[in-house]
């Protein structure tokens, strides 16, 4: 017995110290890291706050009143974390510094010349360079192991690409017509999207590729218009005329971005359905016999998704994705809310998905039939565009 217990004592020393060693690296890498994009206030605060309970413990109980507003929301954030071990302070601060650094990955450094290895060089820089021509992601993550670390946990594809999606939709109509005046069916966006919460071709994809197909409809529709494929169509009008494609492409374009937002919700709703399921699947059967982690699912898959929700309603997001985020901000708030009050896992994910049962007809039935009246707005508003276009505003 005392030779075991010497055993777990110095594993777990071991582990400990592993963590404060990987906890101390990643500091220093966030410290020095360059973003590719901006992060989100919120983003920052929440690796403050981890940073804070893992390095000084708990917040204190009051803040100065001569405290600004940076200040007071940098004190938010650390109490809103208070409780917390600073084992587990630090073991979410590496997730969440690993999921920021998908998310908004590293800006290009740039590659100095040499004549040696020119080809290399050249090969690099073309591929760091941006795409000036439009603010819609190029394409949307393939690779969910692309960019990361050795982290303890790996965010789900498709939740790695919402804030991507929320930039496309940030799109405005002029930058929208201009990328497709020098787009090509070959170049198509929606042409190269892939589902990203199952394989392509499985049934859990069915629900994307219904979506990604009538995306590349209209997708289809825009760059093909009469006149010619691919020629920006025919000209109507009086004077200077009307370019077809411009006018076809007005229309569509609310509906472009409705498509966007609805791939974001069919991506949480997958991504919840897919953690209430194996969450289930721990508790009847456990963790050893399904071979999934309740942690995992309750401690990271929930909150990402929560987190995601609230990025959408950000105010600096577009009207559609801040619509889109109201109509699911309860999620998040139940999260946070059994988080707060229930620090026993199994019973918090229990609750969770026992409300989420009681309150279905909300999830089943009126947020569809919002989303569907939000495409029916769209399509309506695509006319005020083609106005808008037709009158050369």
């Amino acid at each position: 017995m005392t030779s075991g217990d010497s055993t777990n004592t110095t594993g777990g020393n071991d582990n400990n110290n592993n963590l404060v060693g990987a906890f101390r690296d990643k500091v220093k890498l966030m410290q020095t890291w360059k973003p590719g994009s901006t992060p989100s206030n919120r983003d920052r605060l929440e690796l403050y706050a981890y940073h804070k309970v893992a390095v000084s413990g708990d917040a204190p109980t009051s803040l100065s009143n001569s405290a600004n507003a940076a200040e007071r929301a940098k004190y938010q954030a650390w109490r809103s974390k208070s409780g917390k071990s600073q084992e587990d302070s630090m073991r979410l601060y590496l997730q969440e510094a690993d999921r920021q650094l998908r998310v908004y990955g590293s800006a290009a450094v740039p590659i100095p010349h040499d004549n040696t290895n020119t080809n290399t060089n050249t090969t690099n820089q073309e591929s760091m360079s941006p795409n000036i021509n439009s603010r819609t992601p190029q394409t949307t993550p393939a690779n969910s192991n692309v960019g990361e670390s050795s982290s303890v946990s790996n965010t789900p594809r498709g939740i790695a690409a919402i804030p991507l999606l929320c930039a496309a939709v940030a799109e405005s109509r002029k930058s929208y017509l201009r990328r497709l005046g020098q787009t090509s069916i070959e170049t198509a966006w929606w042409k190269r999207q892939e589902s990203l919460c199952a394989p392509p071709g499985s049934l859990t994809a069915l629900p994307e590729s219904f979506l990604l197909s009538i995306a590349r409809f209209i997708e289809h529709i825009t760059l093909t218009p009469p006149g010619g494929p691919g020629v920006g169509g025919a000209m109507i009008g009086t004077g200077g005329g009307v370019n077809v494609r411009n006018l076809i492409a007005s229309f569509c374009w609310p509906l472009h971005k409705c498509l966007l937002v609805c791939w974001m919700l069919i991506i949480l709703y997958i991504t919840t359905i897919r953690s209430v399921l194996n969450t289930c699947g721990i508790i009847v059967w456990g963790s050893r016999r399904t071979g999934l982690s309740l942690n995992r699912e309750w401690i990271e898959i929930f909150p990402l998704v929560g987190h995601s929700i609230q990025i959408m309603c950000e105010s600096h997001q577009p009207l559609t994705c801040r619509l889109v985020g109201l109509i699911l901000l309860p999620f998040s708030s139940l999260v946070s809310f059994i988080n707060r009050t229930i620090t026993n896992i199994t019973l918090a994910s229990s609750s969770m998905i026992l409300i989420l049962c009681v309150t279905w007809w909300y999830w089943l039935l009126t947020v569809p039939f919002l989303m569907g009246s939000l495409l029916c707005t769209a399509f309506s508003v695509g006319f005020c565009f083609v106005l808008i276009e037709f009158a050369g505003v």
